[in-house]
């Protein structure tokens, strides 16, 4: 569905950038909110082991001085007074010791808070970063999907998501049970009639190899893994098990095709691949755009993070749920700086798309809305916001009150380009 800017010329990604721009501010300040409870502990932390280090040298400095004013009582001949200072002495050492190991306790009930409030708080910041790639997908970003059959009526699949902000992650798809990818499919289903000629084992005594027609659309497809630029598949006798085949298709200028067989437990029986030529090459490429076109839909039903990654590390380090945060606000920033500029109306973000019948479906928030989200942290935090525009509402001139859609007759705009493909679509 094609989108307009506000003052009518063509938007260049076919998304809802409003509802996106909305939960991206949201998932910010998500990750901002985390960050701050990460800090603040980590700064709480410090000042207590500060104060524990204060503590300790106290404690060592009076044990000192007791002992140190007791010196000149000690050496004396063994009666009262030589029993009553080493009375006293062991008093002090048993109350040194029982004080140190009370600040020891105290640091380790500190610590385990700390270390529970940072877990909290990463744990937080996932889920923020969850929903949104589980509604959203930026202009730019690169969808994978990986699918196996797993029974006959079980499967796993998922999705994994290379955004330009950095993260890469993988989540789980829930695809209903009267789905055609809720379970394993023959390839007579997609390619009836398919066949290749592939090397075969020839003759009783001798182990040349012949090539010969491989009737192809008998067998299972038990696993599909398909990638920006290439597709692999697997197919088996039968729906999870059996000998079959890999079938690997390279999307990128080359559209080479290559075919190895395996064995019942799914060992490859042959190093290298053989490449398919001519027919036999442009049957798999057939056979891959069908079943791209089939599994469109699936990029879309996800359901959770299983794995992330910034810049190929995993989400550990203390400082992520920042960093993260400023590169979507900056990934976000030049789109939505031009759609206020085409807007119209000061302080909105308006989008516009055609809904058919010469007809156009407005649909705009207020910055001031976007900024109320922010409020929620310290000022310090909200600084990296203002490359959205999002100041202080009493710092710029408020819109007048509209509802959030409406509908105004125009004439139909058919430009529109999709910056993001969901799934690589092979050639004819």
């Amino acid at each position: 569905m094609s989108h307009v800017y506000g003052d009518s010329t063509s938007f260049p990604y076919d998304v809802d950038y409003i509802e996106l721009s909305r939960h991206a501010v949201d998932c910010a300040v998500q990750l901002f909110s985390a960050q701050h409870a990460i800090a603040t502990t980590l700064e709480r932390a410090e000042g207590h082991a500060q104060a524990r280090s204060a503590e300790l040298a106290r404690i060592s400095a009076m044990s000192r001085a007791v002992e140190t004013a007791l010196q000149p009582f000690a050496g004396s001949d063994v009666g009262q007074s030589e029993r009553i200072l080493q009375r006293m002495l062991e008093c002090v050492q048993s109350t040194v010791s029982s004080e140190l190991a009370a600040v020891e306790n105290r640091a380790a009930e500190q610590t385990a808070q700390t270390n529970h409030i940072i877990s909290r708080s990463g744990e937080s910041a996932q889920r923020a970063l969850e929903g949104f790639l589980i509604r959203h997908d930026l202009p730019g970003t690169e969808l994978g999907l990986e699918w196996s059959s797993s029974g006959e009526q079980n499967y796993s699949a998922q999705v994994s998501i290379r955004t330009p902000f950095g993260i890469n992650s993988a989540l789980s798809l829930a695809i209903p049970p009267d789905h055609v990818w809720a379970r394993s499919r023959r390839l007579a289903e997609l390619a009836p009639g398919l066949e290749v000629n592939f090397p075969q084992p020839a003759g009783w005594l001798s182990k040349r190899m012949q090539v010969a027609p491989v009737k192809l659309d008998r067998l299972f497809l038990c696993a599909v893994k398909l990638g920006a630029a290439s597709a692999e598949f697997r197919l088996r006798k039968g729906q999870s098990s059996g000998s079959g085949y890999r079938v690997l298709v390279n999307l990128d200028e080359d559209h080479q095709v290559v075919m190895q067989p395996f064995g019942e437990d799914g060992t490859p029986d042959t190093e290298t691949p053989s490449r398919l030529d001519g027919e036999d090459s442009a049957q798999m490429f057939r056979l891959c755009s069908r079943v791209v076109e089939s599994t469109l839909g699936l990029a879309h039903l996800r359901r959770s993070m299983l794995s992330a990654e910034l810049d190929g590390e995993p989400l550990h380090e203390m400082e992520w749920p920042r960093t993260v945060a400023e590169r979507l606000i900056e990934q976000l920033a030049p789109v939505v700086s031009e759609i206020a500029r085409r807007s119209g109306a000061p302080g909105e973000l308006v989008l516009r798309r055609d809904v058919g019948g010469g007809r156009r479906e407005e649909v705009y928030v207020t910055t001031a809305e976007l900024y109320e989200k922010v409020l929620v942290l310290p000022p310090s935090w909200r600084v990296s916001f203002e490359k959205l525009g999002l100041h202080d509402p009493l710092c710029v001139l408020p819109p007048a009150p509209r509802s959030g859609r409406a509908v105004s007759p125009s004439a139909p705009h058919h430009a529109s380009v999709t910056a993001t493909e969901p799934l690589p679509v092979a050639p004819q």
